[in-house]
């Protein structure tokens, strides 16, 4: 099997000759590891389309006399945010809107194009693209707080602002759909540590409909559905299944090795991505531990059904990093 027909294998479970891996260019892990990570990335190749080229560096202004990173960035939607260790994920300083009245007046970013892809990557790669998030989008651009309440009361001018984000969103995966990407990626976190922010009778009434007005066209041209969402959500997990979501990517370490959970996914055939823990195992756990969680995923889905995904944070020690990648390819 090629790349291509490893990753339809595995998501179909339909038995790739080996499970497949998708890596991820992380920012705050190359810059922390260097040249050695993108030497390894090289030597142990994916199964994605991906190019390691250079390791990425924060811009000298933002670095001060105390060799410290500090950026103030503002997103292409308006909000600024603050940045203190390169390559993480911020936190927003100054929001983009006031209020949901001014919504009304939003102007979008301009929709992104998407670079040609050679016919060659296409024989070769499954191709991942596409974009749309309907509640976190919401929360970059006024206090989290105040948007999981709006939600909760169904403020109508919030639930007209995620129409018009349905049509936007709608409009960049037209885009994907026409330059032939095959996998459509979605991502929401719908979860805290220790259950679903919305229950699932408020999802299906908010979020389901909009949600399968995105996803109709792609799934009636053949395309494969991606969402991402971290938090504990399996009581979400019906929602997930009625909207024909394909590649669930969750927050895997809050279930360790609960059958149950697996066993619904595989009976819905939503094929995982199997991104081993950073909270624990990656940054503070033994080789011998990663070693272990590799062999039980590879046990797990060997006939299909798991995608092994890789992102190197910063705080991600090179031993580990170093046993991952072997262990997925000597296990894989």
């Amino acid at each position: 099997m090629n790349s291509r027909e490893r990753m339809l294998a595995a998501i179909e479970f339909r038995q790739p000759d080996r499970i497949p891996v998708f890596y991820h260019a992380s920012s705050a892990g190359l810059y922390v590891h260097g040249r050695k990570l993108l030497d390894l990335f090289r030597a142990l190749p994916p199964d994605n389309q991906i190019e390691f080229t250079a390791v990425p560096r924060p811009s000298p202004e933002w670095i001060d006399a105390g060799g410290n990173y500090h950026e103030f960035r503002r997103d292409r939607w308006g909000t600024t945010w603050e940045y203190l260790i390169f390559g993480i994920q911020g936190h927003p300083k100054v929001y983009a809107l006031t209020d949901w009245e001014s919504a009304k007046q939003f102007v979008f970013p301009p929709i992104p194009e998407f670079r040609a892809v050679p016919e060659a990557y296409r024989r070769e790669y499954l191709l991942f693209g596409g974009e749309g998030s309907l509640f976190e989008c919401p929360s970059g651009l006024r206090p989290f707080d105040e948007v999981m309440m709006d939600f909760y009361t169904e403020t109508p001018e919030l639930l007209a602002f995620t129409d018009r984000l349905v049509e936007y969103f709608g409009r960049i995966n037209e885009q994907a759909l026409r330059e032939g990407y095959d996998v459509f990626c979605f991502g929401d976190d719908f979860g805290t540590q220790q259950n679903a922010i919305f229950p699932a009778e408020l999802f299906r009434k908010i979020f389901t409909p909009r949600y399968r007005k995105l996803f109709e066209p792609l799934k009636k041209a053949g395309k494969k559905i991606q969402f991402h969402s971290c938090g504990k959500i399996d009581s979400l997990l019906d929602c997930f299944a009625e909207l024909g979501i394909d590649i669930l990517w969750p927050q895997l370490s809050l279930y360790g090795r609960d059958e149950a959970f697996l066993e619904r996914c595989a009976r819905y055939r939503i094929a995982l991505l199997l991104h081993p823990d950073r909270q624990y195992l990656i940054p503070r756990g033994t080789p011998e531990e990663i070693r272990d969680w590799v062999r039980f995923a590879t046990e797990r889905y060997r006939d299909g059904g798991g995608i092994f995904y890789v992102e190197i944070e910063n705080d991600a020690p090179w031993e580990n990093v170093k046993t991952l990648l072997e262990s997925i390819e000597e296990f894989r």
